[in-house]
């Protein structure tokens, strides 16, 4: 079996990120939102949806997490709203443009747990715009079924179809590589990163996360001897842990963004070099 990196080139799609808006005082900023927002969805729809390019059907997705998803799905003209360089998108601020452009898309995709996203759905759903709010994951059988959910909206489980098979051959390699490197290892695992490290079959000794943990936590944690420390990059609090266990210590990815990662399988194989080259 060829090794994953050899395999299943990165796919190209559109980064379409903005920038962030706010002003100072939370209650102007509360009214210039729905002010703008009542405007623009008065004026907007979704048989209007264009992209710059004059492209219809523009589909916005809250994150570029939630944007790969919807490119496995078989999505090609998506627009994100929180910058992809952003290490924690969530935290985004909606802008005017945002609006606008919510209030012209086929549909809105978010995850839930992004404020700014809900808010926007909610404005874009009382305009006829259709929304999906889907369980962003990174193992794999939770981002097959988000995406087949997004294909059968959209009418493209044929390129979804075609996409899941290549990704479980895809997903098989990384596994094989991965898990025969931390055989009998044991880790304490960052909880936004524990699917993905269940689905490689490491050993989990302790979790904490997603808030930083107490000092009474790390020094249970620490009591385990673990063998890494692995944390997630958007929200990391690991590094005290593994300092005091004098474990190596490994930041992974949910969204793409960083060094270039666009696509879930970038993301994977951004994951699995990491895991193989920590120290």
């Amino acid at each position: 079996m060829k090794k994953f990196a050899e395999r299943n080139q990165e796919r190209e799609w559109p980064a379409g990120a903005v920038c962030g808006w706010g002003f100072a005082p939370k209650i102007l900023a509360a009214i210039a939102f729905l002010g703008i927002s009542m405007s623009l969805f008065a004026f907007g729809g979704k048989d209007a949806a264009k992209d710059k390019a004059g492209n219809d059907d523009v589909i916005i997705a809250s994150t570029s997490w939630v944007a790969a998803i919807a490119y496995c799905a078989g999505a090609d003209n998506v627009h994100i709203l929180a910058p992809v360089d952003l290490r924690h998108p969530p935290e985004y601020e909606l802008k005017p443009s945002d609006l606008s452009a919510a209030s012209k898309a086929r549909l809105i995709i978010y995850a839930g747990w992004e404020m700014f996203a809900k808010k926007l759905a909610e404005t874009a759903g009382s305009a006829g715009v259709d929304v999906l709010q889907i369980r962003v994951s990174n193992d794999p059988a939770g981002i097959k079924a988000e995406a087949k959910k997004i294909a059968e909206l959209l009418g493209t489980t044929g390129k979804y179809e075609a996409w899941a098979a290549d990704f479980d051959q895809f997903t098989a390699g990384v596994k094989e590589e991965v898990a025969e490197a931390y055989s009998g290892k044991r880790a304490v695992v960052n909880s936004m990163q524990t699917p993905f490290i269940s689905w490689l079959g490491v050993d989990i000794a302790g979790e904490y996360g997603p808030a930083e943990p107490s000092p009474a936590l790390v020094l249970d944690l620490v009591n385990l001897k673990p063998d890494i420390v692995i944390d997630n990059y958007h929200n990391a609090s690991g590094r005290p842990i593994a300092e005091a266990a004098k474990a190596p210590y490994a930041e992974l990815l949910n969204f793409p963004g960083r060094d270039g990662t666009r696509t879930v399988e970038d993301v994977f194989r951004y994951n699995a070099r990491i895991l193989l080259n920590v120290k």
